[in-house]
């Protein structure tokens, strides 16, 4: 009787034992498989979004999608890769229609859409004659005194980089540094003139 009992349970241990072997090399094949796969931009080693210059992340979305020039300068900013910032662009199209005017603000920024709307009508409620920066100040990180602040600072100082003021205000590059960087670019002749302040406020290379 003793036999009967125990032999099953010890054809089931040493069952169980060779399944966990055998199942092991699965999972490092797995795990593989997912390093592969990891998306350009998360992994600078492999040409992603992260070590592609301004110039480089803007012909490549020109390429890709030429109808979209609108987008162009706030991908190039961007550190999303081409796959994510098309997916954020398509859902707040999706889900805001009438927001033609910051469809590229969001898919270039980092907040959630929820967030970036929670921004958006903040500043629309709070400032309505600023229609033209509802968009630069929803994509950025600053609160809303301290963009209206850096808004009135490149203002008084630059009052002929008009064009800009929002990218400065929304970006974390101080005056002197956006101000170089500006003036970089538009002695380049590089033909990228609507794209002046997102490069100005990024702080990628313009080059490789």
């Amino acid at each position: 009787m003793k036999k009967l009992t125990f032999l099953p349970i010890a054809l089931l241990c040493v069952s169980l034992s060779t399944t966990i072997v055998r199942a092991q090399p699965a999972a490092d094949n797995n795990n593989t498989t997912e390093l592969k796969k990891d998306e350009p931009g998360k992994n600078p080693k492999v040409g992603g979004a992260k070590g592609q210059s301004f110039m480089d992340r803007y012909y490549d979305i020109k390429e890709t999608y030429p109808s979209l020039s609108d987008l162009y300068s706030y991908y190039a900013a961007s550190s999303h890769t081409k796959q994510k910032f098309m997916e954020r662009y398509n859902a707040i199209k999706a889900a805001y229609p009438k927001l033609k005017e910051v469809y590229g603000n969001y898919a270039g920024a980092e907040h959630s859409l929820e967030e970036f709307s929670k921004r958006y009508y903040e500043m629309k409620d709070t400032y309505p004659a600023m229609t033209k920066y509802y968009g630069d100040y929803a994509a950025s990180k600053k609160t809303l005194p301290e963009f209206i602040k850096r808004y009135n600072e490149i203002k008084d100082s630059s009052p002929d980089m008009s064009e800009v003021y929002g990218q400065y205000a929304a970006s974390d590059n101080t005056l002197s540094e956006f101000t170089a960087r500006y003036n970089g670019i538009k002695a380049s002749n590089t033909g990228m003139k609507n794209c002046y302040g997102e490069y100005a406020g990024s702080t990628k290379k313009l080059s490789k």
